[in-house]
């Protein structure tokens, strides 16, 4: 859904059916949506992560810093 969403936000014009929706832009890693992983890394003690857990977790940040920088240069001349 966030790909239609990012299309529609490139857009001139968005036409849609009365039942079509647009999600939130939110970037997955995998098979993980990368706010999930993030989510961990604060609620669970750090030593008990693991390494594979906590590089997620950085390109997570990264993904969600790309995507907010790109919804913002998509939308800057038009809102």
């Amino acid at each position: 859904m966030s790909g239609g969403t990012l299309l529609a936000l490139a857009a001139d014009e968005v036409i849609m059916d009365e039942n079509a929706v647009l999600g939130p832009v939110d970037p997955q890693l995998g098979e993980y949506p990368a706010a999930s992983i993030l989510k961990i890394i604060d609620e669970k003690n750090k030593n008990r992560i693991k390494d594979e857990t906590l590089i997620l977790a950085d390109v997570s940040r990264k993904a969600l810093s790309r995507v907010h920088e790109f919804v913002q240069d998509l939308v800057k001349d038009k809102v």
